[in-house]
């Protein structure tokens, strides 16, 4: 069963939270990675020293891996450099802390913390270590690259949230993750698999028909309300599907600068047309006619 952490509102606090998607993760977490927790620390990533390694087999901490992950976002994605500290917290309590500090009520900081791995905001990664313990550095490297992706969506909107439709935001930040897991050689899955894994995933006999349309997914009001449905688990599915349509549609740097747009206006329908050239409604009709053709095996 996939945790879900959505129905908490941490949205308002300026975070994005991100459940666990075992359906993702299984394939490439080992048995027998040790369940080891360094102390809790902080790592200023202007101030990373290690060179980014061509490959996964060769990062053996955070250090390795965000700088792996930011050479990758700066010279191939054309994304804004990492800048910010990734928070190294001890685990679920240190994690409810942050969030309470930040605002949260002691229900939704309890009920956060009690779910998710990892969080991105602006400038800033928080990590709950006890959980990533049982993670091997391939899945860690997905989940950190995901939280970086956030965390670049919030440097391009000039530190703000934005309006921003939700599953672009979400879609947007595990296309970055497919990119960098291929790039990186993360076990076997490269960009091809996992467009074709979520493709078959939402395209299943039942599944199709519980898709809510785009619109319904544009705030994270709505994003909240379906991930309370049956058809949560479509969610990431769905939206790492329409934004990899919307990329080969289009452009990486033309969604890039969607999100720049936000930095001086939350019109999203405005910036949709001016990033993408199109109408929001015609991608919206072009995607339901490409989402109907997808196979399922």
């Amino acid at each position: 069963m996939i945790p879900v952490a959505w129905g908490f509102g941490i949205w308002d606090l300026g975070f994005n939270i991100r459940p666990v998607r075992l359906f993702v993760l299984f394939a490439i977490v080992s048995a027998g990675c040790a369940a080891r927790v360094d102390p809790p620390r902080a790592i200023v990533l202007e101030q990373i020293q290690a060179r980014p390694e061509p490959r996964a087999e060769f990062v053996n901490d955070y250090e390795g891996a965000m700088a792996s992950i930011a050479a990758i976002h700066e010279k191939d994605l054309g994304l804004p450099k990492l800048q910010g500290t990734v928070h190294l917290l001890a685990d679920r309590e240190a994690m409810y802390a942050v969030l309470a500090e930040s605002g949260a009520d002691s229900a939704t900081a309890k009920g956060a913390a009690d779910t998710m791995l990892a969080i991105g905001t602006h400038r800033a990664v928080y990590v709950n270590q006890a959980s990533f313990a049982r993670l091997n550095w391939n899945a860690r490297l997905m989940l950190l690259s995901h939280e970086a992706a956030h965390v670049a969506q919030y440097e391009l909107s000039a530190g703000k949230r934005s309006t921003s439709d939700q599953w672009l935001r979400e879609g947007f930040a595990d296309w970055v993750q497919a990119y960098v897991t291929e790039k990186m050689q993360i076990g076997t899955m490269n960009r091809d698999s996992i467009r074709s894994r979520n493709a078959r995933f939402i395209s299943q006999p039942g599944m199709r028909e519980q898709l809510p349309p785009l619109a319904k997914l544009a705030n994270f009001a709505e994003w909240v309300a379906i991930a309370s449905s049956p058809a949560t688990k479509l969610l990431y599915p769905y939206a790492f599907v329409a934004t990899d349509f919307l990329i080969a549609r289009h452009s990486m740097d033309e969604a890039v600068e969607y999100f720049r747009l936000f930095a001086t206006s939350d019109d999203r329908l405005a910036n949709f047309r001016q990033a993408f050239g199109e109408e929001w409604s015609a991608f919206d009709a072009a995607l339901r006619q490409h989402i109907s053709q997808l196979k399922s095996s």
